[in-house]
């Protein structure tokens, strides 16, 4: 239960205070002028603190200011019967959070106090989710760069052994390709890792080139085409004359398209399509992915683009990078996002659920001026 201060030279306000509050399921501790509420307040970490404007001759702002150094996550409510508005601005600049004349009705109080509880809890709440997502950053910088090293002398002696497989089994160079393959993926985990931790720390950078809309599409294509095979999926490439060349990153590019591809066929039937395009929209380049899957419930479309969050079961996961339902680590999405800002651009999804999903990469053909609101333009 929330602990409250009760600042009043007054005993009777404060006596009437505290048993009004008390009797809400409040605990309270008094004090008569700031040296007191001081002592209290350093000994004591309080939820709310309730102040009088003028305690023993000292303005209500100083009391509040003095109150917000010592603890700056305690609430504070002015209680007076000489309020005026240059005072309660004054009290409000300093920290406070609601101001209240006497007499003060019992539910005007408690609502008060209720208010200023919540918004305490809610800071706290905010502390520990900017906690949570400064360790879950280190965590992102440590693995990428950790992994990546150890991953890379694996992989670099698994191509030597490959290269030497002539004197091997069957079983043996059956074994060492599945190897490699799984080694491959790790990598390709771990280098979507370090892409989305360079992103949020602002290290993401792009090297553009020309890049042929169309041409891009197809070496996708190409790279997935195994995975649609083994799940008779229709994996096409919308028909189409080549566009004209856009300025982008090819291989960020080519690796978020391969994300969007490997999810929409994890996310479509057996016997499904996916088919990918794209096209001129007005002065920007739009790559698209669309296939007649399951859908994305609407209450989780705006969640799937945040890192490590999964529409599908958990238990379902595999390596498979095509099994229908199988799902991921939740990196796919949040990274192509990243990707796409990079380039000042936008990702708009549009799904339906049992209806399929539609996927698009909204791209301007040249950088936009720095401080440019790319969505006021579309």
């Amino acid at each position: 239960m929330t602990r409250i201060l009760l600042i009043d030279p007054d005993k009777i306000t404060l006596n009437a205070t505290s048993l009004i509050l008390a009797e809400a399921g409040f605990e309270t501790d008094g004090a008569a002028n700031l040296d007191e509420a001081r002592k209290r307040i350093v000994a004591t970490e309080y939820g709310v603190a309730i102040t009088d404007l003028d305690v023993a001759g000292v303005d209500g702002s100083r009391i509040i200011a003095a109150l917000k150094k010592i603890r700056p996550s305690t609430e504070v409510v002015v209680m007076t019967a000489s309020g005026t508005l240059d005072a309660a601005v004054a009290c409000m600049r300093a920290g406070a959070g609601d101001f209240l004349l006497k007499p003060c009705k019992r539910e005007q109080l408690l609502e008060a106090v209720r208010k200023a509880v919540a918004k305490k809890e809610l800071s706290q709440q905010n502390l520990m989710l900017r906690s949570l997502n400064e360790m879950k950053d280190k965590f992102l910088t440590l693995v990428s760069h950790e992994l990546r090293t150890p991953l890379t002398l694996i992989y670099g002696y698994l191509t030597i052994l490959q290269r030497q497989s002539a004197s091997f089994s069957d079983d043996q160079v059956g074994l060492l390709n599945i190897i490699l393959k799984s080694s491959k993926q790790l990598i390709g985990i771990v280098n979507n890792i370090q892409t989305i931790a360079q992103a949020d720390s602002g290290e993401f950078q792009l090297h553009l080139q020309d890049v042929w809309p169309r041409k891009l599409l197809a070496d996708v294509l190409a790279e997935m085409k195994a995975s649609s095979t083994e799940r008779k999926l229709e994996l096409r490439l919308e028909e189409g004359a080549e566009l004209e060349a856009f300025a982008g990153d090819l291989i960020r590019l080519h690796q978020s398209l391969a994300e969007l591809v490997q999810n929409a066929l994890r996310n479509t039937n057996d016997g499904g399509w996916v088919v990918i395009g794209a096209e001129d929209r007005d002065q920007h380049v739009v790559l698209w992915v669309k296939d007649n899957g399951i859908g994305i419930p609407e209450e989780e479309q705006g969640k799937v683009f945040e890192p490590f969050y999964e529409v599908a079961d958990v238990s379902l996961h595999t390596s498979s990078n095509c099994r229908f339902g199988g799902g991921g680590i939740g990196i796919g999405l949040p990274l192509v996002k990243r990707v796409v800002e990079a380039h000042q651009g936008m990702v708009r999804l549009t799904s339906e659920p049992g209806k399929g999903t539609l996927v698009e990469l909204i791209l301007p053909r040249r950088p936009l001026q720095k401080g440019a609101d790319f969505q006021d333009r579309l």
